[in-house]
C-alpha cells in the first residue's frame, strides 16, 4: 500500500530532477547563445574590414565596372549599391547632389534609379531639368566607360536632353551602347539614356555626344 509519506519522496526527486534539468536546459542555451553571439560579431567584424580594405583599394579605380565586379562578393553584395554610390561620388562630386543608386552594370549597360527628393525639386514641385540632365549624363557616361579600354579617354562634348512628361517620384534610367572596335584616335560618339517613372512612361531623352580618344594599350 502506496501511503503519502512514501509518495513525498519521489515527487521531491522528480522535482529535483527537473529543476536539474532545467538548470542544465539553460546553462546549454547561454553556451550556445555565447557562441553565436561571438560567432556573428566576428563574421560582422570581418565584413566590416573586408568593406573598408575593399573601398581603399577601388577608391582610384578609372574602371567603373571593374569597381561593380569587384563590389559583388557575397559578404557586401547587399551594399554594392551604396558602395558603389560613395564611390562615385569620389569621383564625381556633382553626382552625389542627385542621390543615384546603380542598380545595374555591365559592359555596354547601365540601370540606375533616382528617389524624389525636395532638393531636386523646382519651382512646380517637379524634379528639376538639371537634376534629370545630370542623372542622364551619368548613366550614359557609366555606360560609355564600361566600353573604354584602361587608356582610353572620354569627355563630354554636347548633351540634348527633350523633356516628355513632368518627373515625379522614383525614377529609372537606362542606356545601352557598345562602342566600335575598330576605333582608333579622336571620335565623336553618341549615347542615348531613357528615364522613365514609376509607371514607366518616358519623361525624358537625352542624347550625350562624347569625344572619345582611343588609345592603344
Amino acid at each position: 500500500m502506496i501511503t503519502t509519506s512514501s509518495i513525498s519522496p519521489l515527487w521531491d526527486a522528480l522535482y529535483t530532477h527537473l529543476q536539474a534539468t532545467l538548470h542544465l536546459i539553460q546553462v546549454f542555451l547561454t553556451l550556445e547563445w555565447t557562441v553565436f553571439s561571438r560567432l556573428t560579431f566576428g563574421v560582422l567584424a570581418l565584413a566590416f574590414v573586408y568593406l573598408l580594405v575593399t573601398i581603399f583599394s577601388l577608391r582610384n579605380v578609372r574602371q567603373p565596372l571593374t569597381a561593380w565586379e569587384k563590389l559583388g562578393k557575397p559578404i557586401i553584395k547587399p551594399l554594392r549599391p551604396r558602395v558603389f554610390a560613395f564611390l562615385l561620388g569620389h569621383s564625381d562630386p556633382y553626382a552625389k547632389s542627385i542621390d543615384m543608386r546603380v542598380s545595374t552594370l555591365s559592359r555596354g549597360f547601365c540601370t540606375a534609379i533616382m528617389r524624389d527628393h525636395h532638393k531636386n525639386r523646382n519651382p512646380f514641385k517637379s524634379i528639376h531639368a538639371t537634376a534629370l540632365a545630370t542623372f542622364a549624363e551619368t548613366v550614359g557616361g557609366l555606360t560609355l566607360m564600361t566600353n573604354l579600354k584602361s587608356k582610353d579617354r572620354a569627355i563630354l562634348g554636347s548633351i540634348n536632353v527633350k523633356y516628355v512628361k513632368k518627373a515625379r517620384g522614383l525614377l529609372t534610367a537606362s542606356s545601352d551602347y557598345t562602342l566600335p572596335k575598330d576605333l582608333t584616335g579622336k571620335n565623336e560618339v553618341q549615347t542615348e539614356v531613357v528615364i522613365k517613372d514609376r509607371t514607366l512612361d518616358t519623361v525624358a531623352l537625352a542624347s550625350l555626344v562624347w569625344v572619345v580618344d582611343s588609345k592603344d594599350e
